[in-house]
């Protein structure tokens, strides 16, 4: 059948960042608040993206192909840029998120990582992050959700016409597989029993059966010496499909026709006599049946491309600016995916980039994300130069506030309104 996964996009939930949000909080003390991108009057710092990319490594873990560093930066630093859009437009409207849907996210995250309560408060002190500060993270995901689920829902519509073309043109993905409906005595001998008590229950094998085959009850003579778990039934085991059994039965079931009772039929569990009371032939679903199904794929597929073409509307009509490096040279204003080009003294201006480029740009702008990544790197390391943060870079003096607040010798609120002053010089 068709596979609903191969069609789902984390966009309308907050299944990526809710459950995993407790799991890499230490990188958030560890990682210099250096200014990464702006999107229009909001800042977003390193901290930010190594945060999300460690979520986002943790994430693809166990996936089959390995991705790279780069790779994971250009995500994540473009997840944030089109979560902070929709933020932005979500209170243009005027959305609200109440206090209670907030408290009851929170309570999620507890119970699915198992915290007890005051655990999540204190891993977040630990890591110099307040509980007001997360529910703050928290809120702006529900906002997230909730206007995508908006601006989506109202441009996402299906007609009947392209459901009825849909089922037509994807008949195959609507087989369903025969069934049989069986009955089965079993006598166990598992290969690993000893000789004399597989000739023992294959003796006894051949004694039911011929009691079979002279018309005595298969049920009541499956009650009566099957030792298997549906004995109690007449060894009633419903219908079946295949690839469900082990090879030497479905061969056998599948081979027998309404009312036929098989030879003796031996598996790993030893020996079996089996009935088939019913075949129902592989067939075609109807439209009827599969209607629903169609609908939520092709609603899937409409949403993903609705919202796909709505965050490059709000990229085209932002100002968004990364600015990873000091030296004006190297200061390319990247963005990822291709939000926008490159404009004069590279600023970004508002224009939506193509998405086909040229090879040789392709390999700048891979470059550049390299550059980026060892950038992050270097950023969690130490500095002689903070010794004298007086004298240092903005990104100096906010590691040196940032080491105040970590020893504990000034307090968070100290720690937040030392770092907007040093923010709103830029």
């Amino acid at each position: 059948m068709i596979s609903l996964k191969k069609l789902t996009k984390a966009v309308f939930t907050l299944a990526l960042l809710l459950p995993l949000a407790v799991g890499p909080l230490s990188v958030h003390a560890r990682v210099l608040d250096k200014v990464a991108a702006k999107v229009n009057s909001e800042i977003i710092t390193l901290s930010a993206i190594e945060e999300r990319t460690e979520i986002l490594r943790q994430k693809y873990a166990g996936a089959p192909v390995s991705i790279s560093k780069q790779d994971l930066v250009k995500e994540a630093l473009n997840m944030i840029i089109e979560e902070r859009l929709q933020i932005q437009e979500g209170k243009k409207i005027g959305f609200v998120v109440d206090e209670d849907a907030v408290d009851a996210a929170m309570k999620d995250i507890e119970a699915k990582n198992g915290l007890a309560e005051g655990q999540l408060r204190e891993m977040l002190r630990r890591e110099g992050r307040t509980l007001e500060s997360y529910k703050n993270h928290i809120r702006d995901q529900i906002l997230v959700s909730k206007i995508s689920r908006f601006e989506v829902g109202n441009r996402v519509k299906v007609s009947e016409k392209s459901i009825v073309s849909f089922y037509k043109e994807n008949q195959k993905e609507f087989w369903e597989e025969g069934k049989v409906k069986a009955r089965h005595i079993l006598f166990i001998a598992e290969r690993g029993s000893s000789k004399k008590v597989r000739r023992e229950k294959l003796r006894l094998a051949k004694k039911v059966l011929r009691e079979i085959r002279k018309g005595k009850d298969f049920a009541k003579l499956a009650m009566e010496y099957s030792e298997d778990v549906s004995a109690s039934s007449g060894g009633d085991v419903g219908f079946v499909g295949r690839g469900k059994m082990v090879p030497e039965f479905e061969e056998a079931v599948f081979s027998l026709k309404p009312g036929q009772v098989s030879n003796i039929v031996e598996t790993e569990y030893g020996y079996h006599v089996i009935k088939v009371e019913e075949v129902l032939p592989g067939k075609t679903l109807t439209f009827k049946v599969v209607k629903d199904r169609i609908l939520q794929i092709l609603t899937m597929q409409k949403q993903t491309q609705v919202y796909d073409v709505w965050i490059n509307e709000l990229k085209a009509s932002a100002f968004i600016e990364v600015t990873l490096f000091e030296d004006a040279a190297e200061n390319t204003s990247l963005i990822s995916r291709g939000i926008v080009e490159e404009g004069e003294n590279t600023k970004l201006n508002r224009r939506v980039k193509p998405r086909s480029v040229t090879d040789a740009r392709e390999q700048a702008l891979q470059k550049t994300w390299e550059e980026m990544y060892k950038s992050v790197e270097k950023s969690k390391g130490n500095s002689k130069a903070d010794e004298n943060p007086e004298y240092g870079s903005l990104e100096q003096k906010l590691k040196h506030i940032k080491q105040l607040r970590d020893q504990n010798k000034i307090s968070e609120q100290e720690y937040q309104k030392r770092k907007g002053k040093l923010l709103n010089r830029l």
